[in-house]
């Protein structure tokens, strides 16, 4: 059995699952491993990108948001493929995944799988803007008659990370949980034009910004922050539609807005949601026997 599977940096990947991902762990001095899962036909069947870690005398390599696989793949298939040898990763590690899917889910359960919200761009505009929440759509509206200015540009690491301490600051006040403006930072400087950050500025100051991630032909939502200026304005919801429709433009086909935490995070899985956005499940996070 073998399926024609397109090469990995141009599909939808996840972005755990993409080079950029790698890149980023490598400025940080970690290590992936990205191997293609081939057939007993020769076949290319799928994809998995491991973090490869050493805990004390412990060797561990997690593949998050994972594997990629072909069309229709047999359960069984998928269960042999991850047990057995993979290059790159040494031998005796211990080997737990993220499964993308939940129907792949194998091996001793350790976390139960979680929620995502993700935007489909390949809608046109108008039916885009129709999906949302009407309360969200008329947040939208007021702020596009305030007349905004919203800028976007690609990620500096050196003039931008400024923003990233407002971002932890919000952060700490609202005890929610994001990757470290360590990875941001590593994540520009090895792919600096797959960043893009939507801006939003009142008197020369920033009142609002949203960062995003590109990969491939799919996006996801990193960072951002709000002031009371631009909380007052409803600024994230301009942010969001302007990035919506640039990234659109630009080819990407998939948004991930990330986690939705309805008990922790209630407000923002209403605003995720708002957008348009549909709920997926991601799988459970196993340890492989």
């Amino acid at each position: 059995m073998s399926f024609d599977f397109p090469p990995c940096p141009d599909i939808a990947l996840p972005l755990q699952q993409h080079p950029h991902y790698a890149r980023a762990v490598a400025q940080m001095g970690g290590r992936c491993a990205a191997t293609d899962i081939i057939s007993p036909q020769g076949g290319v069947m799928g994809t998995a990108q491991w973090v490869l870690r050493r805990i004390g005398p412990l060797r561990v390599a997690w593949l998050p948001r994972g594997p990629i696989w072909g069309p229709d793949m047999p359960s069984a298939f998928v269960r042999r493929a991850l047990r057995g040898p993979v290059a790159g990763i040494p031998p005796r590690s211990l080997r737990l995944v993220t499964f993308e899917t939940p129907g792949d889910a194998t091996g001793l359960r350790l976390a139960s799988g979680h929620s995502i919200a993700e935007l489909d761009l390949t809608a046109k505009p108008e039916t885009l803007r129709a999906a949302m929440h009407g309360k969200w759509r008329n947040r939208l509206c007021r702020a596009e008659r305030a007349g905004l200015s919203v800028t976007h540009r690609p990620f500096d690491p050196g003039s931008d990370a400024p923003l990233l301490a407002l971002e932890m600051s919000q952060r700490r006040i609202r005890r929610y949980r994001a990757l470290s403006p360590g990875f941001t930072l590593a994540f520009a400087r090895a792919a600096p034009r797959a960043t893009r950050i939507f801006e939003l500025r009142e008197h020369g100051e920033c009142a609002a910004f949203m960062l995003f991630l590109l990969h491939g032909s799919a996006a996801t939502y990193h960072v951002g922050w709000t002031g009371p200026a631009g909380r007052s304005v409803s600024a994230h919801n301009l942010l969001l539609w302007r990035a919506m429709l640039w990234l659109r433009h630009s080819g990407i086909t998939r948004l991930d807005l990330g986690r939705v935490d309805t008990l922790r995070a209630p407000g923002l899985a209403r605003f995720k949601l708002g957008s348009g956005a549909r709920i997926r499940r991601i799988g459970p996070t196993c340890l492989l026997i």
